[in-house]
């Protein structure tokens, strides 16, 4: 799924064109041997964080039904988990450093959410289940030192970074099945000492649940 994520997002960069010829995507770490290996102009996609925003964990469990409606199986609610990316360009020089980046806020701000026609046909199927890949460009990115942080680490030269947040929805725990289905109206019976009659409520009946709730008096035995 988060392989498909980043297909998604590489697929709308690829949309843009320069001169009539669209940007390669790369998603391999930007170290200064791939930087060396580089020849054409490239957007680089790299995956440096995955994690849960626990501010929309719910914990109601959701119903499964059948094709009649009847309620099969309960789980638990989706996850929801923020995959973030660091997008960087890289040509020959600055200037064309600077277009690169214009065409991704271009090309991405288009979207507060990752279109089906970009994705592949597993994670459009997953779409068309109505989940919404919601996506944020430009954010700040966990920290101000991280930029300087990831490329001490990535040994490469400095490159401004857009940060690309995609919100994934993960599916979680195992279903737990259901009851039997209700074959019979629930019935209460509410009764008097003082009377020698009580009366008897009858709920819905699931087989007919147009006929509504009754009601019926009867004699109360000794």
């Amino acid at each position: 799924m988060i392989a498909d994520v980043a297909r998604a997002v590489a697929a709308i960069l690829e949309s843009e064109q320069i001169e009539g010829v669209a940007p390669a995507v790369s998603f391999d770490a930007p170290k200064k041997d791939w930087a060396a290996a580089r020849t054409s102009p490239t957007f680089n996609l790299f995956l440096a964080d995955i994690r849960e925003d626990l501010g929309r964990r719910t914990t109601t469990l959701l119903d499964q039904t059948d094709a009649e409606g009847v309620v099969e199986y309960y789980r638990q609610p989706f996850r929801f988990y923020e995959v973030t990316f660091t997008l960087t360009a890289w040509t020959n020089r600055p200037e064309d450093d600077f277009v690169l980046l214009g065409l991704a806020l271009t090309a991405l701000n288009r979207y507060d959410y990752v279109p089906s026609q970009f994705c592949t046909q597993a994670l459009a199927d997953f779409l068309d289940e109505g989940h919404i890949l919601n996506m944020r460009v430009g954010g700040k990115i966990f920290s101000d030192r991280f930029a300087t942080e990831l490329w001490s680490a990535m040994g490469s030269d400095f490159h401004p970074i857009i940060s690309v947040v995609v919100t994934l929805p993960i599916a979680a725990g195992v279903p737990e099945p259901a009851g039997p289905p209700q074959t019979l109206p629930p019935k209460i019976d509410v009764s008097n000492t003082r009377n020698p009659t009580s009366e008897q409520v009858l709920g819905r009946d699931p087989k007919n649940p147009d006929k509504g709730i009754r009601t019926r008096t009867r004699e109360s035995t000794p």
